[in-house]
This record gives structure tokens, C-alpha cells and sequence, in this order.
């Protein structure tokens, strides 16, 4: 079996505190589950069903993570205030069908930025047409520019060229397209 993905701040969980920190959320979602399928079947309104049928979905899920833990094919994990199962796949991004769209969406946003930031018109773009565009105001946030703009710089010129530019773009934090597949919490490196 492979190795469980673990995150540097989980805290492992025994089976026996798993047990007790699970058995209090699935015996608590049991009794509303058993009560809502009694109104349902003592009345005429069709609500304790719709309310009990995602309440069993969740007790589902839990049940199977707990019997996922037992068995030896994940761990329970309290990660702050959480309890999550860890599994050998935790962590790791699936490429999705989706992931070609991010294309689509990055080349036309590179274009934009790229001739609004080339005061040169060179069809690059050098750190102080960045610096320009940017407006960086301390220096915490021109050294974080600076190392950003060298780690995509990938030929070392001191230009970003439009396909360095959707590579930045494509890689950004708050993209959905972004094609890594590493860990959330390591640096890319399996």
C-alpha cells in the first residue's frame, strides 16, 4: 500500500480517539436520522425526508471514512480545528476535462496584459515596465516582484515574453486551470 499524504500540521489520530471523536457526530446524526424518518412516517409532509436524505448522505460518508481508517486505507487527521481523512491521493490535483479551457481563458488575458504593460512596444516585458504598471510601494512587495518575475523568466533574458507571461498567468494562486499536480503543501517536488 502506498504511503498516506500527510499535511506538516495534521496530528494523527489513534483508532481509539477516532472512535471517540467520531462515534459522538455519527450517533448524534443516527438519532436524527431515526427521528426524521419517524415524522416522515407518521405524517403527511414529505419535509423530514428532505431534510433526513442528505443527513444519511453525510452519516454515509463518515461511516466510510471511519471504516477507511480501520481498515488501514487512510487516517484520520486533526488539522486545527478539523478531523479529515488523509488517504495516499490527499493533497494531489487530478487534471480534470476542464483543464484545457484554462488556455482559452489565459492567452487573451496575457495579450491584454502584455500591451498594456510594453510601454517599448517590444513585445516584451522588462521588470520596469512591471514595476511601472504594478505600482509596488514597499520593499517587501518589489523583492516578492523581483522573485517572481525571475522565476518566470525562464530563459534568464530579463524579459517576460507573452509565453512566459501565460505561464504566470496559467500559475497563479488563484487560478482553477493550474496544471499542478503536487501536493498542496510541498514545493512541486514528488
Amino acid at each position: 500500500m502506498a504511503e498516506i499524504n500527510l499535511h506538516p500540521d495534521d496530528e494523527v489520530l489513534s483508532t481509539l480517539e477516532m472512535a471517540k471523536e467520531m462515534g459522538k457526530a455519527i450517533l448524534i446524526l443516527s438519532l436524527f436520522e431515526v427521528m426524521f424518518y419517524g415524522a416522515y412516517l407518521s405524517g403527511e409532509t414529505l419535509f423530514p425526508l428532505f431534510c433526513g436524505i442528505p443527513l444519511g448522505l453525510i452519516l454515509f460518508a463518515m461511516i466510510w471514512q471511519t471504516l477507511m481508517h480501520v481498515l488501514g486505507f487512510g487516517k484520520m487527521v486533526r488539522n486545527g480545528n478539523e478531523i479529515v481523512l488523509r488517504t495516499p491521493n490527499s493533497g494531489k490535483r487530478r487534471p480534470s476535462i476542464l483543464d484545457p479551457l484554462g488556455r482559452v481563458f489565459t492567452v487573451p488575458i496575457a495579450r491584454v496584459a502584455m500591451r498594456s504593460a510594453d510601454r517599448d512596444g517590444d513585445g516584451m516585458l522588462s521588470f520596469d515596465e512591471l514595476l511601472e504598471q504594478l505600482e509596488v510601494e514597499s520593499k517587501s512587495e518589489y523583492e516578492e516582484l523581483r522573485e517572481q518575475f525571475e522565476k518566470y523568466d525562464e530563459d534568464g533574458d530579463g524579459l517576460i515574453s507573452p509565453s512566459e507571461l501565460e505561464s504566470f498567468i496559467s500559475h497563479s494562486d488563484d487560478n482553477w486551470a493550474e496544471e499542478d499536480t503536487s501536493n498542496w503543501w510541498s514545493s512541486g517536488e514528488d
